[in-house]
């Protein structure tokens, strides 16, 4: 995937995932959209370091 496309995706998966942390009342939904968050992150780690891969001589 391009990366912009990645980082497009991860900042959407962020997004729904904050609003949902901050408009929650029920604690099992606020952990959901805490993972949501997390997920987002992680794809950010992995996409840059698939992104800036340098390989050793």
């Amino acid at each position: 995937m391009i990366l912009e496309h990645v980082l497009v995706l991860s900042a959407y998966l962020f997004l729904i995932g904050l609003y949902g942390l901050i408009t929650s009342r029920n604690m099992v939904r606020a952990l959901m959209c805490l993972e949501l968050i997390l997920n987002a992150v992680n794809m950010n780690l992995v996409t840059f370091a698939d992104f800036f891969l340098i390989i050793p001589n």
